[in-house]
């Protein structure tokens, strides 16, 4: 291990080695005290390199797949291909598109696993430094932390799974789930029971988690709309004061339309803004209501199996 401690005088250096002796004692005491988890840094980091790439590959794939379903469906309408090519064509994309689906549910547990491992060592990991710190001066605590890396390569870990995890947007990830029971539907007679049992089971709990999710949305962005509400009305109120004033001669024809367009503008820019707000709420709340009917037939089919 490179040493990090260097003093000029010999109690100084003493004390360095001393100090990178512990230090080193910690490392070695971490790196032999494996887990029950049976894993180190470096093999849970390669594993979830390699589940990351395949995620955001799998996302690539789904979407290349819906933009393909949509033109495939407006060739269809416009006549370009027979419905006999269509339902061919269709059939293979969703064999596609569903395989890539279950991809993506599979490996989000997977990483969320790791994501938890990664953790527990971070934790494990913190309470040794602050137990090892507890001995030392600041200026010495300062240098255990800034040398003692793998504490923060558990952080990175972490992060990284984070950031992947949440790349996709609430909307997607609803709308891959539905999608993904339409094909379940469409393939009833196909689909095992057993598989079908599990695809329903994985897409109820995708979507408690993104219904609990959009809770928390949803009850922003109605505080949103009550505060654009509330802006909305006084401006009104203040339009009707500006034309009450121009009624009475309290300023002239110019002055009148300046502001009146000005006010004017800042409603009709809020009002723009509560319609798109209002839109997206009813949009998510669709999407659910559908997703949770979808399941709720799976189930009946599940049953009748």
């Amino acid at each position: 291990m490179v040493r990090f401690f260097r003093w000029r005088s010999k109690d100084q250096k003493k004390k360095a080695k001393h100090l990178q002796k512990r230090l080193e004692n910690f490392q070695s005491s971490q790196e032999n005290n494996v887990s029950t988890w049976g894993s180190s840094i470096r093999q849970i980091k390669d594993e979830v390199n390699k589940e990351l790439t395949a995620f955001q590959s799998h996302i690539e794939d789904i979407k290349d797949s819906a933009l393909s379903l949509e033109e495939l469906t407006k060739m269809l309408k416009s006549g370009e291909i027979s419905e006999y090519v269509y339902n061919l064509i269709l059939d293979e994309l969703s064999n596609h598109l569903s395989s890539s689906i279950e991809e993506i549910f599979r490996i989000r547990e997977n990483l969320e696993l790791l994501r938890a491992r990664a953790k527990i060592e971070w934790v494990k990991e913190k309470i040794g430094i602050e137990k090892l710190e507890e001995s030392y001066s600041s200026s010495e605590k300062s240098l255990i932390r800034e040398v003692y890396s793998p504490l923060y390569r558990w952080q990175e870990i972490v992060n990284k799974i984070d950031k992947v995890l949440s790349s996709l947007t609430l909307e997607e990830e609803l709308s891959i789930i539905e999608h993904y029971l339409l094909i379940i539907r469409e393939r009833t007679s196909r689909v095992k029971s057993k598989e079908m049992e599990e695809a329903i089971r994985i897409c109820k709990r995708r979507l408690d988690v993104l219904s609990e999710k959009w809770s928390s949305i949803r009850r922003n962005n109605i505080e949103k709309i009550m505060d654009l509400e509330s802006k909305a009305s006084q401006l009104k109120d203040e339009i009707e004061e500006v034309e009450v004033r121009f009624a009475v001669g309290e300023f002239g024809r110019s002055i009148y339309e300046s502001r009146v367009s000005a006010l004017q503008g800042s409603l009709r820019r809020i009002e723009k803004k509560l319609s798109e707000i209002r839109n997206y709420i009813d949009e998510i709340d669709l999407k659910i209501f559908k997703i949770s009917e979808l399941l709720k037939e799976g189930d009946t089919e599940y049953e009748k199996q």
